[in-house]
């Protein structure tokens, strides 16, 4: 089903950042934020990139399967990836495909919304300008 697709990341309201391989993606909107396996991590990347879902697939078995469709529907459910409308796209490094091919453990996403609150607040513009902080502005 998802094989001829190619995916960007859904709206700039998607924010992501590596650290040390490791991916945090964070939907600023909700303010629920994103963790995944090792294999998740380097599928994250390719994804976001716009590789192809059949290139994926073709590089290894580990992205093959059921985990790795219910990976990718979860990552369309959260609404981070959309569907490109454009055939150009990314192509899968080497570095990537080695990561794939090396991963432990099968696609998976964590999802957080523990501090939604706190990356949700905006308190420069969401106070009452004559009382300040801590008063919140009431709507």
């Amino acid at each position: 089903m998802f094989d001829l697709m190619r995916y960007g990341i859904s709206s700039s309201d998607i924010v992501a950042e590596s650290f040390d391989g490791d991916i945090v993606v964070l939907d600023l909107a909700s303010g629920k934020y994103f963790g995944f396996s090792d294999s998740g991590c380097a599928a994250w990347e390719a994804l976001a990139a716009g590789v192809a879902v059949r290139e994926l697939r073709s590089a290894t078995s580990t992205l093959g399967g059921a985990a790795f469709d219910s990976f990718l529907s979860q990552l369309l459910e959260h609404e981070l990836l959309t569907p490109r409308d454009d055939e150009a796209g990314g192509e899968l490094t080497h570095e990537l495909r080695d990561r794939i091919i090396n991963a432990k453990e099968a696609p998976e996403i964590f999802m957080f919304d523990d501090l939604a609150d706190l990356f949700k607040a905006d308190p420069i513009h969401d106070v009452e300008e004559q009382t300040g902080w801590p008063i919140k502005k009431s709507r």
